[in-house]
């Protein structure tokens, strides 16, 4: 079902339409909180919340133009209120290769490979705070540098210019293989 179709029924207070939309978004809404909250249980309790102000301003769905945009933007308000309550702000545990699928169950191949995600993993979460926020919303959240900007109120040239920066940081400490990842 198109997303639009599911938000005009939700505007309208379709419950079974709100349980589509929850299960189509959840794991976008959590792997997005995941990159500023580090514990599992206040990244649930985010979700729940971001959930719960979509159901609480259903009746004005309809006129968003940019829905994502919207839903990334509830989602790193929650996130921002959380961690000033929470006094930290922690990064959780990133697994960069979770998408690639390989077919080849070598051993000797799994150990590379995993020890490259690992080296990927720690080179990431070695990268200044702003830098990796823009690098996983870029990499891993597939948003354009104008979405990112908007989302974090920043400009889309400081977004380019963090990007470069994780890009030369990545390239630096593990090599040109990072631009074939990337």
């Amino acid at each position: 079902m198109n997303t639009e179709i599911l938000l005009k029924q939700i505007a309208a207070g379709d419950n079974d339409a709100f349980r589509l939309f929850y299960d189509r978004y959840y794991l976008q809404v959590y792997r997005f909180a995941s990159y500023f909250v580090e514990s599992s249980l206040l990244i649930e309790e985010i979700v729940s919340d971001v959930f719960c102000i979509i159901w609480q301003r259903r009746e004005k769905l309809s006129q968003i133009e940019y829905f994502e945009r919207y839903l990334y933007t509830i989602t790193k308000n929650k996130a921002f209120y959380y961690l000033r309550n929470e006094q930290k702000i922690s990064f959780t545990e990133l697994d960069p290769l979770a998408g690639i699928i390989t077919d080849d169950l070598d051993p000797e191949y799994l150990m590379v490979d995993k020890e490259f995600a690992d080296s990927l993993k720690q080179a990431v979460d070695e990268l200044p705070d702003r830098c990796r926020i823009i690098f996983l919303m870029a990499r891993e959240e597939g948003l354009r540098y104008k979405e990112i900007a908007d989302i974090l109120s920043i400009s889309e040239k400081t977004v380019n210019a963090q990007m470069v920066l994780a890009i030369k940081k990545l390239t630096k400490r593990l090599g040109n293989i990072v631009h074939f990842i990337l």
